[in-house]
C-alpha cells in the first residue's frame, strides 16, 4: 500500500512539473529571472498567500502598475500578455513556481 501511495505521489509530482515546464518554462527557461521575480514579490508582498494572489492577479490582468519588475524592464520588453490558462491550472502553476523559487527555501 505504501509503495502504491508513493508511486502515485511521484507520478502526480512529475506530471505537475512537466505541466509547469510546458506552460511556463517553455518560454521563460530556468534562468535567474524566475528567482529575481520571486525575490521582488517577496519584498513587496511578504506572505505566501499575498505573493500567490498578486501573481495570479497580474497574470489574469497584466499591467505595468501590477508588475514587480523595474520600469526599465517593462519599458524595454513590455507587459506580459494575459494568460490563457484556466484558473485552476494557473493556481497549480503558481504553487509549483512558489515551491521552486520561494525565498524561504533559499535562506535555510
Amino acid at each position: 500500500m505504501v509503495k502504491i501511495t508513493l508511486l502515485s505521489l511521484t507520478l502526480v509530482t512529475f506530471l505537475s512539473a512537466s505541466s509547469f515546464e510546458e506552460n511556463c518554462l517553455n518560454c521563460h527557461s530556468r534562468d535567474f529571472k524566475f528567482a529575481m521575480m520571486m525575490k521582488k514579490y517577496t519584498q513587496k508582498q511578504s506572505s505566501e498567500r499575498k505573493i500567490k494572489e498578486a501573481i495570479f492577479d497580474y497574470l489574469k490582468n497584466p499591467s505595468a502598475d501590477k508588475s514587480v519588475l523595474p520600469y526599465e524592464y517593462i519599458n524595454r520588453f513590455g507587459v506580459k500578455e494575459k494568460t490563457t490558462l484556466d484558473d485552476a491550472t494557473l493556481r497549480e502553476m503558481i504553487d509549483i513556481y512558489y515551491k521552486m523559487f520561494n525565498m524561504k527555501e533559499r535562506i535555510y
